[in-house]
C-alpha cells in the first residue's frame, strides 16, 4: 500500500489501507442518529443562551443516509484502487464471509436478548404467529419490507437499516464488477432506480405508508451510488504522490462548506411542512448524498490539523462500538423511559411537563448505559466470534491447500 503524504506531512491513507478520517465521520453519523433518538423520548433541547443546536437532534436521522453513503464508498474502496493497479479482487464468497463476520454475531444476539429477555417475558405478542410474523423476516434481513416487523415490531424499530446494509451486501460483488467495468454507466443506473423510487412515493405520499415505503431499499439506491463513486474518486486522487498547503486548505473549506451546506437543508426539512419530513426526505435524498459525499472526500484531504478532529483516539474508539452502539441505543433509550427510568412523579411524562432535571438525568442515563452495552457487545460478542469465523476460514483454506 503506498503511503501517500502531503506537505503538511499528513498520510491520507496508512500502510494498511486505512483512511483515518473515516473512523470521525462514521462515528459522528451513528452520534447524530443516536442524538435524534435520544431527544424523541427526552424532549431535551440543545440551548444555551444566544447558543440553539436544536436543529442537530431534530434532523438527526437523516444521517443515516450518511451511514448508507460511507458503507458503499469503504466495501468499494478496495475494487476502486485495484482499477488503478490492475490487482485481484477479493472473492465473492471473501466478501460475503468478511460482512457476515461483522454484523451477523451482534445482530442475532441482540435480537435474541430483545426476544428472550423482553418481548415474550412482557408479552408484547398476541401469540405464536405474531412472534414469528415479526421473527423471521428479522433472522433473514427482509424485515424493512413488512409492516409487522417494520413499524409494529417489538424486537428493536433501529434495525430496519441493517436489513437495508445488508440486501446491499448481496448484490454488492455483483454491483463493484459493474462498476469496474463501466463506472458512470452503472452510477446512473443506480442513481436512476433511487431517483425513481423516490419520485414514485413522493408523488404517491398521501396514499402510501409512509413510513414502511420511504426508508426501502430502492431509495437508498442513489445514495450507495454516491458512496461508490466517492471511493472511485478518493482512489483516483490517492495515487498523487504529494499535495500542497494551498490544496489542503481548499479542501478544508469545502469540507466546512459542506457542513453548512448540509445547516440550510436541514432548515429547509424543518420548513418543508407540518408532518412532511418525510416526504422531505425522498424528495432531497439523492441531493444531500452528494453533500455527504463532497464532506466526506474533502475531509479525507483536509489540512492536519483538520483532520485531527476526526481522527483521534476518541473518534477510533466510538467508530469500533459504532454499529453496536447503533443497534441498541434506541432500544435502550425506549426501555428506560417505559420502566419509569429515572422515576417521575404524576401521571404525564416527564418530557411533556418540561422537567428538565428528568430530561437531563434520563439522557445522561442513556448516554452511559448504551455506551456501556455497545462496548460489552463489541469486545465480548462481535470481535471474537469475527475472530473465530475468519480464523476457521483461514484454517480450512490452509488444510485444503
Amino acid at each position: 500500500m503506498m503511503n501517500i503524504t502531503g506537505k503538511e506531512g499528513r498520510a491520507v491513507a496508512d500502510k494498511s489501507g486505512r483512511i483515518g478520517p473515516l473512523d470521525g465521520i462514521r462515528a459522528v453519523a451513528v452520534l447524530m442518529v443516536v442524538w435524534y433518538h435520544f431527544w424523541q423520548q427526552s424532549w431535551l433541547m440543545p440551548v444555551a443562551g444566544p447558543v440553539n443546536l436544536d436543529w442537530m437532534p431534530r434532523n438527526g436521522a437523516i444521517c443515516v443516509d450518511l451511514m448508507i453513503l460511507l458503507s458503499g464508498f469503504c466495501l468499494f474502496l478496495p475494487y476502486a484502487r485495484n482499477m488503478f493497479r490492475e490487482e485481484k479482487d477479493p472473492s465473492a464468497g471473501q466478501f460475503y464471509r468478511k460482512r457476515a463476520a461483522r454484523i451477523m454475531p451482534s445482530y442475532y444476539v441482540s435480537l435474541l436478548i430483545v426476544l428472550v429477555c423482553f418481548a415474550i417475558p412482557l408479552g408484547e405478542y398476541t401469540g405464536v404467529s405474531d412472534m414469528l410474523g415479526d421473527l423471521i423476516p428479522h433472522i433473514f434481513f427482509i424485515h424493512n419490507w413488512f409492516g409487522a416487523s417494520f413499524q409494529s415490531t417489538h424486537l428493536n424499530g433501529v434495525l430496519w437499516t441493517v436489513g437495508v446494509i445488508v440486501q446491499f451486501y448481496v448484490v454488492f460483488p455483483f454491483l463493484a464488477k459493474a462498476f469496474k467495468k463501466r463506472p458512470m454507466v452503472t452510477y446512473w443506473c443506480m442513481t436512476a432506480v433511487g431517483l425513481l423510487s423516490s419520485w414514485i412515493i413522493s408523488h404517491n405520499f398521501a396514499q402510501i405508508d409512509q413510513s414502511l415505503f420511504v426508508n426501502n431499499t430502492f431509495t437508498f439506491a442513489s445514495v450507495y451510488a454516491n458512496g461508490m463513486l466517492g471511493a472511485y474518486v478518493y482512489a483516483s486522487m490517492e495515487s498523487k504522490p504529494e499535495r500542497s498547503r494551498g490544496e489542503a486548505v481548499f479542501f478544508t473549506a469545502m469540507s466546512l462548506t459542506s457542513i453548512w451546506i448540509y445547516k440550510i437543508l436541514c432548515a429547509h426539512r424543518q420548513n418543508y411542512g407540518q408532518g412532511l419530513e418525510q416526504k422531505w426526505q425522498v424528495d432531497y435524498r439523492y441531493l444531500l448524498s452528494l453533500v455527504f459525499l463532497l464532506f466526506v472526500i474533502s475531509t479525507i484531504f483536509a489540512c492536519k490539523w483538520y483532520q485531527k478532529i476526526w481522527d483521534n483516539a476518541v473518534m477510533r474508539f466510538l467508530a469500533a462500538i459504532s454499529f453496536n452502539l447503533y443497534i441498541c441505543h434506541q432500544y435502550i433509550a425506549v426501555k428506560l423511559k417505559e420502566f419509569h427510568i429515572p422515576s417521575w412523579d404524576g401521571a404525564e411524562e416527564p418530557n411533556v411537563v418540561g422537567d428538565a432535571a428528568w430530561q437531563w438525568k434520563y439522557t445522561i442515563l442513556c448516554i452511559i448505559v448504551s455506551l456501556a452495552v455497545a462496548t460489552a457487545m463489541t469486545y465480548l460478542v462481535e470481535k471474537p466470534a469475527a475472530r473465530m469465523i475468519l480464523n476457521k476460514k483461514r484454517k480450512m483454506e490452509t488444510t485444503n491447500d
